[in-house]
């Protein structure tokens, strides 16, 4: 018997990154409309795998990367900043969905939610190359699991705690997100700007005065 929490109004959901500031709109979202959603910390590896073994087969998969701005200028960042900001921003998305891909349905939706960093940013270019990183990866997916009838997108947010990250953006964000997890949604391969118009200002054509974090 799968567990009562799955109705299969919409489909049975597995969004991975419990922790993140944008989980608790998307969750709500989902929710509302008619989505049954297990939730996983990132990082949780025991978690995650006792998730998989507990449910049915998913219908979609959510994961969440939402990205700080470092604020580190170009030649203050080392190589362990680089590998931890590719690790926290693309290979921790890569092995939650190889974990995860096995256990979900034909024709399955995954969306990643990530940042705006590909479009370039002041302060972190080993995050805004991350970034970039998330959208060659979700295109290159979307490709390579398509004729298995999956659906691969990425909806890039405005970065987490600065002034386009607001109550009502996290809500667009998570519309976003329930749109293509819908079990009709065709749309594959895309990547979805939901940054408050913030990359659309040409606020990153100009130095902005931060102070860099320690």
């Amino acid at each position: 018997m799968p567990p009562p929490f799955f109705e299969n109004r919409q489909g049975a959901l597995l969004l991975v990154g419990a922790q993140e500031p944008l989980a608790d709109a998307v969750l709500r979202r989902l929710q509302h409309d008619g989505h049954d959603v297990l939730t996983v910390h990132s990082g949780d590896d025991a978690a995650l795998q006792a998730a998989l073994a507990a449910a049915p087969p998913f219908d979609a998969l959510v994961t969440l990367t939402p990205t700080s701005r470092s604020n580190l200028a170009f030649d203050d960042i080392d190589d362990a900043a680089f590998e931890a900001a590719i690790d926290a921003q693309l290979l921790s998305v890569v092995r939650t969905a190889q974990t995860v891909l096995p256990r979900l349905r034909e024709g399955a939706r995954i969306v990643h939610v990530g940042s705006r960093g590909h479009l370039g940013a002041w302060g972190g270019v080993h995050q805004m190359a991350a970034s970039a990183g998330l959208v060659a990866m979700t295109r290159s997916m979307a490709l390579e699991l398509q004729p298995e009838g999956f659906f691969v997108n990425l909806v890039a947010s405005e970065f987490t705690h600065e002034r386009q990250d607001t109550q009502r953006n996290r809500e667009a964000v998570a519309h976003a997100v329930s749109m293509l997890v819908a079990p009709h949604n065709g749309i594959t391969g895309q990547c979805l700007v939901i940054d408050g118009l913030a990359s659309l200002r040409m606020s990153e054509a100009r130095r902005p005065h931060v102070t860099p974090l320690n």
